[in-house]
């Protein structure tokens, strides 16, 4: 009996100075309990699904919600059921009840404090676990919470994403964002945990989104305290720095469940620790609401001020990840996504903004010819500019090339006008045969099954571009050379010219050293099937690069 009591004893010291978390995480709620889950698996499965913690809602408790009863399980629904508007359309939702910071423990010291947190985020971690488990198989993820739920999701981005090995790697692969709105990213945790990434634009993915609201009187809160710089984000112009933001931008504020977005309520600007001033209300039209939080504190309408800008932004950044751009208006599984992306890889076309590639934008000759020229690895030449170029224009080095190639015809350039497909035609197909391409295509093709063949002024060319696969007519038998190129076009056409210009050829080297020859077609060879290597045709020889247009070899001009 004697050393069965010095056993206990033993076995309870050893519990006492555990560390809060793990004792927390000893007896963590079965998530495997439905009971235990606010949503689960609700909404349609689209291959993306958001985890999403909600906010604080016990008012009660000391500590934490020990009793998880049926009327706080209603409060949790209840504070959902508004947030959840923001993400419901990227798939499907997932959000546990948790034993939960209550109120009352943000008013605690700090060890106090940091027990209580490490109770509630052992729930959270275990809820997420068996997510992971049982409910992902792969599919993109978002994060999402407001207040304490942001901070939640913070310490999951600690957990659960950090390091080399393989499971952290492939989530940080699957994340499209983390929403820790209400919370702040400081610098000093960004530094420590290296996956925390701010965000920096509206569509960058695998980044935080975070920000907190304040009227521009206050120098600290709960959130923001006094001295620390938090890396925030305004989600109206989704700048970084304190760029003001009118209130024109907001798009919809949505205050309450069901209620219709108010747009243009308020602007904002990131302040000098990181806090977003909002302009245009008051805090006597908008008090702080709650005594942890002084009055100008405005963070309890933090989501709800921006609630349309949010959920778009939501869709925009899903956008993103799936099409691996930068730009929200390419849709995925639109029929120019592919060439887009080729187009922008490439380096041939850039957007009309960092998040805008304006796909039925109509595109101008001196456009054109500087992706034409970006095409033909940006040669320099000389030669006069055409009349109508100043020297400084930001096309005039792809003008005097385009001169020099007789690619552009005649004195006048004609920059800013828009061109058809007729023209473009042209212009393809004397960049192709000024890069050396066997145009001959067009000798055999006969374009007169178009109804529209007549209308063609272009006529070797257009025959060359319809043989060649660049440009296909209409489903009603239309070629619409007259119609105007937009920048979706464009990007097809593109797409099509390269591969019909980057064909394979057979090698002729110019040595006489056979093992030396063949070490060197085995190298191309690996290369192609590795990395895509690409044959371009030059004007008298064929020269093997790679991708960033590094020469291998070079062919015998007589091959």
């Amino acid at each position: 009996m004697k050393q069965l009591k010095s056993a206990l004893a033993l076995l309870l010291a050893v519990i006492l100075v555990l560390p809060p978390a793990v004792r927390a995480a000893n007896d963590a709620l079965n998530y495997d309990d439905a009971a235990n889950w606010a949503y689960f698996a609700l909404g349609e499965d689209t291959g993306v699904d958001v985890f999403l913690v909600c906010p604080t809602v016990d008012t009660k408790s000391e500590t934490n919600s020990f009793d998880l009863n049926d009327k706080l399980k209603g409060s949790f629904l209840y504070a959902l059921e508004l947030e959840k508007g923001i993400y419901e359309d990227a798939g499907r939702l997932y959000s546990p009840y948790y034993r939960q910071m209550s109120m009352n423990a943000y008013k605690l010291s700090e060890a106090e404090r940091a027990q209580a947190k490490a109770v509630a985020y052992a729930d959270v971690s275990a809820a997420f676990r068996c997510y992971l488990d049982h409910e992902n198989g792969g599919r993109a993820l978002i994060l999402a919470g407001f207040s304490q739920g942001a901070e939640m999701c913070l310490e999951l981005m600690k957990e659960y994403y950090s390091g080399d090995g393989a499971a952290a790697s492939a989530l940080r692969e699957k994340l499209v964002a983390v929403y820790a709105i209400g919370w702040s990213v400081t610098e000093d945790m960004a530094a420590a945990y290296p996956q925390i990434i701010p965000a920096q634009s509206e569509t960058d993915v695998g980044t935080v989104v975070s920000f907190d609201c304040e009227d521009g009187t206050l120098s600290g809160t709960l959130v923001i305290p006094a001295g620390t710089k938090a890396l925030s984000i305004n989600p109206l112009n989704w700048k970084t720095d304190g760029t003001p933001a009118d209130k024109s931008l907001n798009s919809g504020a949505v205050l309450s469940a069901g209620a219709e977005p108010v747009p243009a309520l308020c602007g904002g600007y990131l302040g000098t620790r990181g806090e977003l001033v909002v302009t245009d209300v008051t805090s006597a039209d908008y008090p702080a609401g709650i005594d942890i939080f002084p009055e100008g504190a405005y963070h309890i309408y933090d989501y709800l001020f921006f609630f349309t800008n949010l959920k778009q932004n939501v869709a925009a950044r899903v956008n993103s990840w799936r099409t691996g751009l930068p730009f929200k208006d390419v849709a995925d599984g639109s029929w120019y996504e592919d060439a887009a992306a080729f187009a922008f890889e490439k380096r041939l076309m850039t957007g009309v903004s960092d998040t805008l590639f304006a796909p039925g934008l109509t595109l101008t000759r001196s456009q054109l010819v500087t992706m034409l020229w970006r095409f033909a690895l940006e040669p320099v030449v000389s030669g006069a500019l055409p009349n109508d170029v100043r020297p400084g224009a930001w096309y005039a080095t792809a003008a005097r090339w385009a001169a020099a190639e007789g690619i552009a015809d005649g004195a006048r350039f004609g920059g800013g006008d828009v061109l058809t497909r007729d023209e473009t035609a042209a212009l393809l197909w004397r960049c192709a045969k000024s890069l050396g391409a066997d145009v001959s295509v067009g000798e055999d093709t006969n374009i007169l099954s178009y109804a529209d063949a007549f209308d063609v002024e272009n006529v070797a060319a257009m025959q060359w571009a319809v043989g060649a696969g660049i440009i296909s007519g209409t489903d009603a038998g239309l070629l619409l050379p007259k119609g105007q190129l937009t920048r979706a076009q464009a990007a097809v056409m593109l797409q099509r010219f390269y591969a019909a210009l980057h064909t394979r050829a057979e090698l002729s080297l110019w040595t006489e050293d056979a093992a030396a020859a063949d070490a060197l077609i085995a190298y191309v060879e690996a290369v192609t099937d590795e990395d895509g290597a690409d044959y371009i045709p030059a004007r008298d020889r064929v020269a093997v690069f790679d991708l960033d247009g590094t020469l291998f070899c070079e062919t015998d001009p007589n091959y």
